[in-house]
């Protein structure tokens, strides 16, 4: 097995040769056919994980995830099918300005408990022609394994390097890949906040870190809360992890006591969904009576994603207030807001620091989207983060590249 500086080595080494294949869609297709035909093997690595999870005390939320179901499988290799049709962002010409888009280069995906990451990743990294290593948790281990097996097989079918596609030698210590600057370009780390949090303190790599929940959407005084219920709960179902999933909600002061806003606080309850707010919000609802005598529990983590049934409510004034509490708390990778009024929309559209903002409607993240909107993403980045401003929104093949200016006399 190579050492960790070996692996890398190769990795970084394998880039050049990769920078001349031109046949890059039918390399995708090979790998899916390949994937699809061994299906069951995966399957069944997968279930040898899941049987050493429950002898390591996993929490149910990653056990959820790591759970790789026939359908979830095949959902990521219909993302290997999606990137094959796409057009190639690397440009050998120049735009007018000069500019041309290149691979990144090596990239480290190091990620928690959901298997079909690694197979979505190695498709966008090889549609752009990058190198990629792999570190999963010890969750995912025989998946992982399985997983890669079958891809790197593919890789010497078209002249390439099994190099492109490696896994982390065990036994590396997380914190000694994260600081190989010389032979690794951009870490993505994928997983809990908490998680997350901690690779990105200890890279010296750039980093495009993947956020997940603690969305907020505002709620105007003309927004509609037969809309907002469904956006809610269209927000929060898991592919199976809650990227996009709406967990604070805003609503403006003139809302409070009407028989619409109580009744949605009840249709929340009955969907399963654990309510807590602010004092305004529970003063509001303390002497309504049975059900609403303790139906709302109090709130103080308002910039913490919950990745459970929780939502938290937050009365303001005015949508300046929202505004300036969404950029304070929100992870800052998708907010919304539900108004008639143009010029409350283009506000909100203009300050809310966030990669992606919704007026009116609300798109749930899936890795594969076959529609006007979004194509196959990873994840996705916040605008706040560290490394998130050089691909806020979707990490999708453009983010793994990077530009260069190219001067013609």
């Amino acid at each position: 097995m190579l050492d960790l500086t070996a692996c890398l080595a190769s990795a970084f080494n394998s880039v050049p040769e990769f920078s001349k294949f031109t046949n890059h869609a039918q390399l995708l297709r090979t790998a899916a056919d390949a994937l699809k035909t061994y299906r069951l093997d995966i399957l069944e690595a997968n279930t040898l994980d899941l049987e050493a999870s429950r002898e390591m005390s996993i929490p149910d939320l990653i056990t959820g995830w790591l759970k790789l179901t026939p359908d979830r499988l095949q959902a990521a290799i219909d993302c290997l099918y999606e990137l094959a049709d796409l057009p190639s962002p690397i440009s050998q010409r120049s735009s007018p300005s000069g500019y041309r888009r290149i691979p990144v280069g090596t990239v480290a995906l190091v990620y928690e408990a959901i298997p079909e990451l690694s197979i979505v990743a190695a498709g966008m990294c090889w549609k752009v022609g990058n190198a990629l290593l792999l570190r999963g948790g010890s969750e995912v281990s025989q998946t992982q394994q399985a997983i890669v097996n079958i891809l790197q097989e593919v890789l010497p079918k078209y002249g390439l390097p099994r190099a492109l596609l490696q896994e982390v030698p065990k036994g590396t210590a997380i914190k000694d890949l994260l600081t190989q600057d010389k032979y690794l370009r951009l870490v993505i780390p994928y997983g809990r906040p908490s998680y997350v949090q901690q690779i990105m303190k200890q890279t010296t790599v750039a980093v495009l870190p993947a956020a997940m929940g603690n969305c907020y959407l505002y709620i105007a005084p003309t927004g509609n809360l037969d809309k907002a219920l469904s956006i809610i709960l269209d927000s929060r179902v898991r592919f199976p992890d809650p990227v996009s999933a709406i967990e604070k909600v805003i609503i403006h002061r003139s809302w409070l006591g009407s028989q619409d806003f109580l009744r949605l606080l009840l249709q929340l309850q009955q969907k399963g969904i654990a309510l807590r707010g602010c004092e305004i919000i529970r003063a509001t609802t303390w002497n309504l009576g049975d059900p609403f005598d303790n139906l709302i529990k109090e709130e103080t983590k308002w910039q913490e994603a919950y990745l459970d049934n929780t939502l938290a409510i937050k009365v303001v004034d005015e949508l300046e207030e929202a505004i300036a509490w969404i950029n304070q708390n929100s992870s800052g990778h998708c907010d919304g807001i539900l108004t008639d009024s143009l010029r409350e929309s283009q506000i909100f559209a203009s300050q809310v620091n966030s990669g992606i903002v919704y007026i009116n409607h609300f798109i749930p993240f899936k890795r594969s989207h076959q529609n006007a909107y979004f194509s196959v993403a990873l994840g996705m980045s916040s605008i706040k983060a560290r490394g998130g401003s050089r691909s806020p929104g979707l990490i999708d093949v453009e983010a793994l590249t990077l530009t260069k200016r190219v001067f013609v006399d």
